[in-house]
């Protein structure tokens, strides 16, 4: 397993504790860590290392200083050796309303989220409001922008109701928003339904619809990533390599033409104890997996 030559190095402490993950692009691997302390020294670093163009330093910067979130991460997207993608996850201590979030961006950022589809999300979720951002960018220099969302409710909950709503939200056919509510019956281990994302447009609308089931076991994973187009060799080489049973999270996204992609996490602590030379798992347990994304 190749842990990004590229990215290792630049993380120092930060690296005991990682969420390595993958999707549909291969040889793309995604290297998540919690940041701490010095956390504008961090991220500068990382991103001169990437030398992408763009504004998104200073946008991540500013939305740290106004928002004072209590969870930072950091997420870098590579092939092993080059960076491909930065994104910086940013938890709220209290979720803002929708126009108060706007508010946020406009003085902190060039970044926009509309305020009545955003607050129309969170009541179809019922929820009071956003619980993390992402800010993303790239080798084009472009920013872009999720919004996350923590659902409290229990999974048997999210029925016919909430897809409907869901529907009436996005302006998508039910069944896209049904598909979406099958997939985390059918992946989630559980209890409630955690996290429900969306990544929003250059205007701040949001275009798509995403969810993050937490502890999801590889009998429930891989014939879902099966189904929709997974390298399952690559997969299962990942699994035998960290010793997983269990994916920290299956992140599942869906647009206005349906099923949109698919990201596979996995909690692991390479520059910990190890058994058998192996990573020491963070996963391989019952119950909530490590739980540092930030709308957590």
């Amino acid at each position: 397993m190749n842990l990004a030559a590229a990215a290792m190095p630049l993380l120092g402490a930060a690296a005991a504790n990682v969420e390595y993950s993958i999707d549909h692009r291969p040889g793309v691997h995604g290297i998540t860590v919690p940041l701490r302390g010095a956390i504008h020294a961090e991220l500068g670093r990382v991103a001169a290392a990437a030398g992408f163009p763009g504004t998104w330093l200073s946008t991540v910067s500013r939305l740290l200083d106004a928002m004072l979130p209590d969870t930072v991460l950091l997420r870098i997207d590579t092939d092993g050796l080059r960076i491909g993608a930065l994104t910086a996850y940013l938890r709220f201590t209290r979720e803002p309303e929708a126009a108060t979030l706007q508010a946020l961006l406009a003085a902190a950022s060039r970044l926009a989220a509309q305020p009545a589809p955003l607050a129309a999300l969170a009541q179809a979720l019922r929820c009071p409001g956003a619980r993390g951002l992402g800010v993303r960018t790239g080798v084009d220099g472009a920013e872009r922008l999720s919004v996350y969302f923590r659902v409290e409710r229990d999974l048997q909950s999210f029925g016919a109701d909430t897809v409907r709503d869901l529907a009436d939200v996005f302006g998508w056919p039910g069944a896209h928003c049904a598909e979406l509510a099958q997939a985390l019956r059918a992946l989630h281990p559980g209890g409630s339904v955690g996290v429900i994302g969306t990544d929003l447009d250059a205007g701040g609308a949001p275009q798509t619809l995403k969810c993050d089931p937490a502890n999801v076991p590889l009998a429930r994973a891989l014939p879902f990533l099966l189904a929709h187009g997974a390298d399952m060799e690559r997969c299962l080489a990942l699994c035998r390599t960290l010793r997983a049973r269990t994916l920290s999270y299956l992140g599942v996204k869906y647009d206005a033409t349906g099923f949109a992609g698919w990201r596979a996490y996995f909690s692991c602590r390479p520059h910990g104890p190890s058994r058998n030379g192996q990573p020491a798992l963070l996963t391989d347990t019952r119950g909530s997996a490590a739980q540092r994304m930030p709308h957590y």
